[in-house]
């Protein structure tokens, strides 16, 4: 399962061969695959109570939460809330998990994750895209938390390299990562791999007839849609190993001195 980042470096290599010019990208999704939305969660139940002088959550640890946040519902089941209660839980979650405080503060990534994007900034002719389902609303505070995670690490995003769903929340978010992808190749840029956590956006963009040569990489943490849609050819994996990316590189540096 975790071969994934082996692969992510035998793809940027092959890429950089074949295209020895071009400006290559790599492209993430941003929910559940650079962040782990898990934090956002718990962050917001647990303001809850703060707020109204309960303790409904205070025994919910990260490890408890296995759906996304567009199932929270599910959570707040499990919580064994009284049934009264349920519905203005769920009012406070919709009200305060995108609100501006909380997307700039409240989100973490996910180990490894920012030091891949480091490693890959640092290749030749390199950069990363971020293509979210997220909307253009909230593109300010997107940049301000990802670039406060990033700073530590010498990692900085861009506006230019960030495309945001053009549609309502949660709504044709497979086909905006088609756009995002076609958006990112209307740059100049040669797309050599894709990663989210949905199956069915990566379906989708197998499905796009400008995404052959890209490798396309399912990050296996929370999603929604079912498995069975993930395209043969993707490739899962769990661990953000960055050792992975930089062995690949090293052992192929140590071929071509040999040769």
């Amino acid at each position: 399962m975790n071969c994934w980042m082996k692969r992510l470096a035998k793809q940027h290599r092959m890429m950089r061969t074949r295209h020895p010019h071009e400006h290559l990208a790599v492209v993430f999704d941003i929910d559940d695959t650079i962040l782990d939305l898990r934090h956002m969660i718990l962050n917001v139940f647990a303001s809850f109570d703060r707020a109204h002088g309960t303790k409904y959550f205070r025994g919910l640890a990260l490890h408890d939460i296995i759906v996304g946040e567009t199932e929270i519902e599910r959570i707040i089941e499990e919580a064994r809330i009284p049934v009264r209660a349920r519905r203005k839980v769920a009012q406070w979650f919709v009200e305060q998990a995108w609100s501006n405080p909380v997307v700039a503060w409240a989100h973490r990534p996910f180990e490894g994750v920012v030091e891949v994007i480091r490693w890959l900034q640092s290749q030749e002719r390199t950069c990363v895209g971020l293509n979210t389902g997220r909307p253009e609303e909230i593109r300010a505070e997107t940049l301000l938390s990802l670039n406060r995670i990033g700073r530590a690490h010498g990692v900085r995003f861009y506006d230019d390299l960030l495309f945001m769903s053009h549609y309502a929340w949660g709504e044709r978010i497979p086909e905006s990562k088609v756009e995002g992808i076609r958006y990112f190749q209307q740059q100049g840029l040669r797309v050599a791999a894709f990663v989210d956590n949905e199956p069915e956006n990566l379906h989708s963009v197998a499905k796009y007839d400008g995404a052959r040569d890209i490798l396309l990489l399912h990050a296996d943490t929370v999603y929604r849609s079912e498995r069975e849609v993930l395209p043969a050819h993707a490739v899962s994996g769990t661990a953000y190993d960055v050792s992975r990316l930089a062995r690949g590189h090293a052992r192929k540096h140590e071929l071509g001195k040999a040769a």
